[in-house]
């Protein structure tokens, strides 16, 4: 077959790969190669569709033939992929340093790499490509919300606050970096700022809303099982309200004989709120629970 026979079934390959059709596109390739053992985009190509379809295996095997081909910073990166993706971190982080030695800019390496360390337990390691990371792009959100999580596990509160900032700061709204944001604001003892970022997540963020809007439906128009439900719910309520309104008076009164309410009832609470759609009472009794536990570590929750 002619070098242009085969550039005519690589640029259906192509086709069938934009159309969606996988298998048949794989198959091509693979008759390609077939052809022509040397085609080495082919291979890349074809490594590239296993990996879509989630067969690590056959992606490694392919890109390994390949890389005997030629040795390219891509390759040695999508090697990296699916070694951290079966878990294998140590020729993840082999791979995708190979590929750093041909491309020492290579931002995705750096990346992957920090999230190689991550999982070795070597946050030092994963500190250091995440700054690399941003120093190729000063804007990258994804490694400066990483950064944030790697300070927060190492109890570097006030860094963890600074990454998760600028984080908050390159992409708004994102739910998960101000849920961390609430948690780092506990650390510091910034209980009212910790409150205020947990209110604005749970008024914006999707899947809660939906909650708290079937929940309030619900209760407008209830079901038999789910007026029981409700009715049970209040009765539950109010005895554990005034169970915690009890202790905290008496703990105020006399700290000395009797102790504060424990994060567990604050916990408690906070859920029987959540299920009346009262989403600013849970979260001032989540917050409770989260200052309890800052304060006493040492306490736990059933």
């Amino acid at each position: 077959m002619t070098e242009a026979d085969i550039k005519r079934k690589f640029n259906e390959a192509l086709k069938l790969e934009k159309d969606g059709k996988i298998s048949q596109a794989a198959k091509v390739y693979s008759e390609i190669l077939g052809m022509n053992p040397k085609f080495q985009k082919a291979y890349l190509n074809l490594g590239a569709l296993y990996s879509r379809t989630g067969d690590s295996e056959n992606a490694i095997k392919t890109y390994q033939k390949a890389l005997e081909l030629g040795k390219t910073t891509e390759l040695y990166y999508n090697l990296g992929v699916e070694l951290y993706r079966l878990g294998s971190l140590d020729a993840a982080v082999k791979a995708l340093k190979s590929s750093l030695e041909l491309n020492k800019k290579y931002l995705n390496s750096h990346l992957l790499l920090a999230y190689c360390y991550k999982q070795l337990d070597r946050p030092d390691k994963s500190e250091l490509y995440l700054k690399n990371a941003i120093k190729l792009d000063p804007k990258n959100k994804t490694a400066y919300a990483a950064l944030a999580t790697i300070y927060f596990d190492t109890e570097k509160w006030e860094q963890a606050f600074a990454a998760a900032n600028i984080a908050i700061q390159i992409n708004p709204n994102d739910p998960r970096m101000e849920i961390l944001m609430t948690e780092i604001h506990v650390k510091l003892g910034n209980y009212k700022q910790s409150f205020e970022t947990l209110k604005k997540v749970t008024s914006t963020a999707q899947g809660f809303v939906q909650f708290n809007d079937s929940i309030k439906q619900a209760k407008q128009k209830p079901k038999p099982e789910e007026k029981v439900f409700f009715d049970n719910l209040e009765v539950l309520t109010r005895k554990k309200l005034d169970e915690f309104k009890n202790k905290l008076t008496l703990s105020k009164e006399s700290p000395q004989d009797f102790e504060a309410p424990e994060a567990q009832d604050a916990l408690d609470l906070s859920l029987m709120y959540l299920f009346h759609g009262d989403s600013e009472r849970a979260l001032k009794y989540l917050l409770y629970a989260q200052k309890n536990l800052q304060e006493n570590p040492t306490s736990e929750t059933g």
